[in-house]
């Protein structure tokens, strides 16, 4: 073979008009010699052709597609190189989960971005080129609490065609729709708890006069079409007479298909309200309809009256087969499930293994086992180039397979995310070298580039955020404690040895309406007993029932027993010293409360008994924060020795402890450190007042750390109601709002935006509440004595995290 042919044929392949080469096209699709086979293989792998900028996919698929045809079957690995250049075959990447994942789309533009819905209701955003994930949500966990019914896992998780929104089909008739923006933020656009009667079986995005729509169907045999930005129900199609397993929209977005487990097919239109067609599936169960990425080829992949699978490409001209792909003959248990890439190729998982056709070609191309631990029909998904593919496999795992050029993409991602690193080693230590520590706000989250989030804090202005003074008809001192009810309705505050309770007429707390201060009539004030105390060391504190009807409480002296409906003192118990520096209810009895003592011991009370069940010793000095996980059997305590410790409350006794350290030396002591469990009961939130931490609760491991901050030491800091923010209130009056997965600051909100109606003294928050329920609304009890709410002020109800305002003066 002439070796300057083969270069000029490498030439071409690497040039944009490759398909003006009749001649080069002629060479490859009409040879079919051992020897040119073999030179093609050097060739493609001499030559870096895969950049992901080139345009030779047809000429290289179809000479694939002329080389499988012709070529003698002991000669199939020749094929091989190309093969991993379009298919994504080679295992590039293991994510491990704590409950099996269900289903996973890829974003449409960010490849590298899965989405995953899981058996548990687990939603989860991974970067698969660094196996990292980005977030993780489950807003079922809260409902079930409360209705067992709604203890689902994710059916369906489905990415908008543009990726600003996905939706999320649940096993028992629950449909979310959120948001989601640049910064990896997602935000529950709507839900609709029964959407449908039953499981939801299937969804899809469609766009229908200039309105995106989400189209969803059901076990009720009901079809519905939603309004994806307001979460209206627009239609509701009816005509099936079984379950409906599958809706796949047309390109003309005038009508959309479905089809039944009885194996019906509809086609309707949105004018109509009724089905245009009918048609007869090839098999009857779960069947599920894709159209290629261009619109123009739809395929069903199911299961027969025999149980044997099927997949077929459907002729809409015809209304029926127009080909059926061999390789599936062998009956599955459950759903086989497939997939479409670039318009060319189909895949499937079936018999344990990823079986992989050309679109023209009903034989499989190949059939891989992914370095085997595939279930036996395993899910799977493309991203949109077709250079990466996520596969379900055994113990609670996703592999991401790709292909070469998928392979480069996962490397030149990761190593973005390397050079961020040592940028941020290196701006820590310029700035350190220059500058005392106390006056650099420095983030040591792994992944965060220092020098773009140093200081680039969007400034909330007055115009984008409502502050709401609460009305107080006494003049109290400082606020020292602050909680919403876990209704949401109102806000209690403890003010030195006094309760202060203001109580929303309306089901929540909002900042367009002063709620009404409570004080029942003939009711004495909700006060501590302060007999004898040194009120320069009492630390006030206190913990609301979780059926918000009991408050114990204490301000340096005894402790009371409140009736927060009567404001009636029940009992009073426990008199100092030593006094009383923290309580936790226990969330499984309301009886049992942890008490925290000024002399560092812990004591396990039974209010209605009024008796002491354990006394706890570990701390060296006063403890200053409790918390106890609401799925597992541990509480967890802090003190002003800057130690935590883990505590099994089945026996009392402790499990394990640390000191809390940033670079390997412990904080400062003598300094309270508070503590707050994530809504995951996985992990807790540790605050010191030059530290946050996001720690594992089973291995108390800080996984998530900032320290020395701009605005000075920390007053207080909570996780927001959906636990994917954190609000961090420092002494200087500043409130800074931090992204709870990686602690990096969003932005911030200086004292003259909420304390504008406040005067001309100056005030600071002591302590900060988060609403239990609305993520972006927080309270803060200031030094004063007053109580603000605070919350956005624009149409969405969510706070604007847009690096586009941030002011000149505030970025590096």
């Amino acid at each position: 073979m002439n070796e300057d042919l083969f270069n000029e044929m490498a030439l071409l392949l690497t040039s944009d008009d490759t398909r003006k080469h009749p001649f080069l096209s002629d060479y490859i699709f009409k040879s079919a010699r051992k020897n040119v086979v073999l030179e093609m293989k050097r060739m493609i792998e001499a030559n870096a052709f895969f950049d992901g900028k080139l345009n030779f996919h047809n000429i290289e698929t179809e000479r694939l597609r002329c080389l499988t045809n012709q070529i003698d079957p002991d000669q199939t690995h020749i094929l091989l190189p190309t093969v991993h250049n379009y298919l994504p075959m080679t295992l590039a990447q293991t994510l491990n989960f704590s409950s099996s994942p269900i289903s996973m789309n890829f974003h449409p533009t960010k490849h590298t971005l899965l989405l995953v819905g899981t058996s548990i209701g687990d939603i989860t955003l991974w970067d698969v080129s660094s196996g990292k994930r980005l977030l993780a949500k489950n807003y079922m966990k809260s409902k079930v609490s409360v209705d067992k019914e709604l203890c689902a896992s994710v059916k369906r998780i489905l990415w908008s065609p543009d990726g600003t929104f996905f939706g999320v089909a649940y096993s028992k008739h629950v449909l979310q729709v959120y948001s989601y923006s640049e910064s990896n933020d997602i935000y529950l656009q709507w839900e609709w708890i029964y959407a449908h009667m039953g499981g939801i079986n299937d969804l899809a995005f469609s766009s229908y006069e200039n309105q995106l729509l989400l189209i969803t169907c059901g076990d009720d045999k009901k079809i519905k079409v939603w309004d994806v930005d307001t979460g209206n129900k627009q239609f509701t199609f009816r005509g099936h007479n079984a379950p409906v397993s599958s809706v796949c929209p047309t390109s003309s977005n005038q009508h959309f298909f479905s089809v039944s487990v009885d194996g019906k097919i509809k086609a309707w239109e949105y004018k109509t309200f009724v089905a245009q067609s009918n048609f007869e599936a090839p098999g009857i169960g779960h069947t599920k309809m894709a159209y290629s990425a261009d619109n123009k080829r739809l395929f069903l992949c199911g299961t027969d009256e025999g149980r044997k699978t099927f997949l077929v490409e459907w002729s809409q001209c015809k209304d029926s087969v127009r080909r059926t792909y061999h390789g599936l003959q062998a009956s599955s248990s459950s759903a086989v499930q497939f997939d479409i890439a670039n318009n060319q190729f189909l895949a499937a998982g079936h018999d344990h293994k990823i079986k992989f056709w050309d679109m023209d070609n009903v034989e499989p191309l190949i059939t891989i086992d992914a370095e085997g631990g595939l279930p036996e029909t395993p899910s799977i998904c493309f991203n949109r180039k077709g250079t990466l593919l996520a596969v379900v496999a055994n113990e609670n795992r996703i592999k991401i397979l790709a292909t070469n050029y998928g392979i480069g993409l996962l490397q030149t991602t990761n190593k973005h995310s390397a050079d961020a690193s040592r940028e941020i080693s290196e701006t820590v230590r310029k700035y350190t070298d220059t500058k005392d520590a106390e006056d650099v706000a420095v983030l040591v989250s792994p992944g965060v580039n220092v020098k773009e989030k140093v200081g680039k804090f969007l400034e909330i202005k007055n115009t984008q955020c409502q502050s709401l003074r609460l009305h107080n008809p006494v003049e109290p001192d400082e606020i020292s404690r602050l909680i919403y009810t876990n209704k949401g309705d109102a806000v209690l505050a403890l003010a030195s040895n006094v309760h202060l309770l203001w109580r929303w007429l309306g089901d929540e707390a909002t900042t367009k309406v002063q709620p009404s201060f409570t004080q029942p009539q003939d009711a004495l004030p909700m006060i501590n007993d302060v007999d004898g105390i040194n009120h320069e060391v009492a630390v006030p504190c206190f913990a609301l029932s979780k059926n918000d009807s009991y408050l114990v409480s204490a301000s340096g002296g005894m402790i009371s027993l409140f009736n927060t409906l009567t404001f009636q003192n029940l009992v009073t118990f426990m008199p100092p010293p030593p006094a009383a520096t923290c309580i936790a209810f226990q969330p499984q009895d309301n009886n049992i409360v942890a008490i925290g003592k000024h002399d560092s011991t812990i004591i396990i009370f039974n209010c209605q008994r009024q008796k002491v069940l354990a006394k706890l010793e570990g701390h060296t000095k006063r403890v200053t924060g409790l918390a106890f996980c609401k799925t597992k059997n541990v509480l967890i305590s802090s003190g002003a020795d800057t130690q935590v410790f883990a505590w099994n409350f089945e026996r009392w006794k402790k499990w394990k402890s640390t000191f809390l350290q940033v670079g390997g030396k412990k904080l400062e002591s003598l300094s309270d450190t508070h503590i707050q469990f994530h809504q995951d009961q996985l992990h807790f939130l540790a605050v010191h007042k030059n530290f946050l931490g996001i720690y594992e609760a089973d291995t108390l491991n800080c996984v998530k750390w900032a320290q020395g901050f701009l605005s000075g030491p920390i007053s207080s800091a909570t996780f927001s109601a959906d636990c994917q923010i954190v609000y961090t209130s420092f002494q200087n009056g500043m409130i800074v709002i931090f992204d709870a997965l990686e602690l990096i600051p969003f932005c911030q909100i200086s004292p003259n935006t909420y304390l504008h109606s406040f005067g001309s003294h100056f005030s600071y928050p002591l302590v900060i509440a988060a609403h239990p329920k609305k993520s972006a609304q927080f309270a803060i009890g200031l030094s004063s004595g007053e109580v603000c709410v605070i919350e956005p002020s624009n149409p969405t109800g969510q706070w604007d995290f847009d690096d586009s305002k941030v002011p000149d003066s505030l970025v590096e």
